[in-house]
């Protein structure tokens, strides 16, 4: 027989699983500031009641669907080298992630590309970046230039990287566009 603990454990995975696949569903064709917490219940079959047990609100949740991105391309102190092959692996991790999901990340680009998601995508980005930083810091490490301009303009990056593989008819392999991102990074544009 399964423990009541073991059962909350896998309840509360698919709640989650359910939730997010909802959100991710309803951004293809929604702008997330017309997602209603009605469609997100309604679409993922969760109670409204359910919904509050794990999440405040839409942003909420949208900020753990982008977390469990991120630690799914593991996203860490490598995403501030994109030169010497420190961030290579992780462009060419997160380039793989997205041409898994093309379709669907295409999707929700398009659609929310004149609204708010892309602003709370770059913010919570942001986030992570000066955690990274402020560990860094501890160890040592200083930023020649100011954090809040290295922290907006890597975020940008990594943002306009995706978009880029997202919406240019390039026809590359994610693994020839990840290397192409770090020779544009490091300014080598030229044989």
């Amino acid at each position: 027989m399964i423990s009541a603990e073991k059962k909350e454990k896998i309840s509360t995975r698919r709640t989650y699983l359910l939730l997010s696949q909802a959100l991710f569903s309803l951004l293809e064709e929604n702008p997330f500031e017309k997602i209603t917490l009605t469609q997100l219940c309604d679409a993922s079959m969760v109670p409204r009641s359910t919904f509050y047990r794990y999440f405040e609100d839409k942003y909420d949740l949208l900020y753990y669907c982008l977390q469990t991105f991120f630690e799914t391309v593991r996203l860490d102190r490598d995403i501030m080298y994109l030169k010497d092959g420190k961030g290579h692996a992780f462009v060419d991790k997160l380039i793989s992630v997205i041409d898994q999901n093309k379709d669907s990340f295409t999707k929700i680009c398009r659609t929310n590309k004149n609204g708010i998601f892309m602003d709370i995508l770059r913010n919570y980005l942001m986030q992570i970046i000066e955690q990274i930083l402020h560990q860094l810091q501890k160890e040592g490490c200083a930023l020649k230039i100011s954090q809040p301009v290295f922290t907006y303009l890597l975020a940008d990056l990594y943002i306009s990287m995706a978009k880029c593989y997202l919406e240019a008819d390039h026809g590359q392999d994610p693994g020839s566009f990840a290397r192409d991102v770090c020779l544009f990074a490091v300014r080598d544009f030229f044989s």
